[in-house]
C-alpha cells in the first residue's frame, strides 16, 4: 500500500484518538491529557520502532498514527502559557513530566522488546 495513505489513514485515527485523551483534565495546572500521550505515544512508538516491523507496518503506526497522536507543538504551548502567566514550578513540572516520562517510554518500549536490554 502507499506509504502517503498508510501516514494518513494512522494520522487521522492517532489525531482522533488523542482528542479524546486530551479532554483528562488539567491538575494543578499540569495539563495530563497532553502528558498521558507524548508519553504512551513514547513507549508505543518504541515498541514497533525497535520490533524492526516491516515497512507498511512502520509506516502505518510509527509515522501516522503515533504521529498523530503524540503532540510537541501543543505540550510546548502549554509550557510557554505557564511561562506568560509566571507559574514557573508549574511549568517546570510540566516539562519534566512530559520529556522524562516520554525518554522513560521510549526506555520501557526498548527494554521489552530487547527482553530487559539483553540485544535487539
Amino acid at each position: 500500500m502507499d506509504h502517503l495513505i498508510l501516514v494518513g489513514l494512522g494520522g487521522a485515527a492517532g489525531s482522533l484518538c488523542r482528542f479524546e485523551i486530551s479532554k483528562i483534565a488539567t491538575i494543578r495546572g499540569i495539563p495530563l491529557g497532553t502528558a498521558l500521550v507524548n508519553i504512551l505515544g513514547s513507549l508505543l512508538f518504541s515498541l514497533v520502532a525497535f520490533s524492526r516491523s516491516p515497512g507498511d507496518l512502520y509506516y502505518f503506526i510509527d509515522v501516522g498514527v503515533l504521529g498523530g497522536f503524540t503532540t510537541f507543538s501543543t505540550f510546548s504551548f502549554e509550557t510557554f502559557r505557564m511561562f506568560e502567566e509566571q507559574n514557573y514550578l508549574v511549568m517546570t513540572g510540566n516539562i519534566l513530566i512530559n520529556l522524562l516520562g516520554s525518554l522513560g517510554g521510549v526506555c520501557a518500549g526498548y527494554l521489552v522488546i530487547t527482553g530487559l536490554g539483553g540485544g535487539v
